[in-house]
């Protein structure tokens, strides 16, 4: 009987323990809501399990954010958890949601967009780990870069201008301007046969859903051969020259978030 008294006595003691940590706890989130700075812009919680968490930043004890959710109320990340934290008025909205914003928006996986990169951003691009291009943006209008392959052959120099021709006051109905040119060779394979495509080109939208068109040429100019048997002298006699190819080209890319 004894026994089950002292049971019911712990059982009762915890149970109130609970009780007191809990209106402990919730009377520490509500002083730390009641100090936290309302002016606070949204922000986005990247956690390290690649999830995202959307909401104010009411709270910072040093160990753990407090986000404050529209659909789940007062949420608690341990920082251990968080990768990084971005302030959301800095970040575009996509279908009413706070999005991280394209990282490679000015170009596509073929051809490029008019969307500029700024002064010294750039990038490196794998097509299928065989093709590679980098681009390097000297101003906010012109950019430097290369395309090759794992082999080396062709190699080519790109050299590319862009600019901003209209931009609309909610900034999602902008219009880009880019034009450039792609030129090299066959380097050792051929290094007589060289190749370019210069081209012109409008985008339609903003960097997180565009459309563009590009409109050029392709060139092509290589070393023709000609040789001939003759019976009477046993020689072999030719002449060679040069050809040169010209192709129109164009394309229509989008991008859709």
């Amino acid at each position: 009987m004894k026994t089950t008294k002292y049971l019911l006595a712990l059982i009762l003691f915890f149970c109130s323990m609970d009780s007191v940590m809990s209106q402990v706890n919730s009377n520490a989130i509500n002083d730390s809501l009641k100090t936290a700075d309302t002016t606070i812009s949204y922000v986005v919680v990247e956690l390290e399990n690649n999830k995202s968490i959307t909401g104010k930043k009411v709270s910072d004890d040093g160990r753990e954010i407090g986000i404050m959710t529209v659909d789940k109320g007062l949420i608690l990340i341990p920082k251990y958890q968080i990768r990084t934290i971005t302030v959301s008025a800095t970040m575009p909205s996509v279908g009413g949601k706070k999005v991280f914003p394209n990282p490679h928006p000015s170009r596509y996986l073929y051809s490029p967009s008019g969307i500029p990169l700024k002064k010294g951003d750039g990038y490196i691009q794998a097509i299928y780990l065989v093709a590679y291009q980098g681009q390097y943006a000297l101003t906010d209008h012109f950019s430097i870069g290369i395309t090759s392959t794992l082999w080396a052959s062709p190699f080519l120099v790109n050299v590319k201008y862009t600019n901003t021709l209209h931009k609309s006051a909610d900034g999602k109905k902008n219009v880009y301007l880019a034009t450039g040119i792609q030129a090299g060779s066959l380097t050792y394979i051929d290094p007589r046969t060289y190749f370019g495509i210069g081209y012109a080109g409008l985008t339609f939208g903003n960097p997180e859903s565009n459309v563009t068109v590009n409109g050029g040429f392709l060139g092509e100019s290589s070393i023709w051969y000609y040789n001939q048997y003759d019976p009477l002298t046993g020689r072999w006699t030719g002449d060679e020259g040069r050809e040169n190819e010209f192709l129109p080209a164009i394309s229509l890319s989008w991008n859709q978030r």
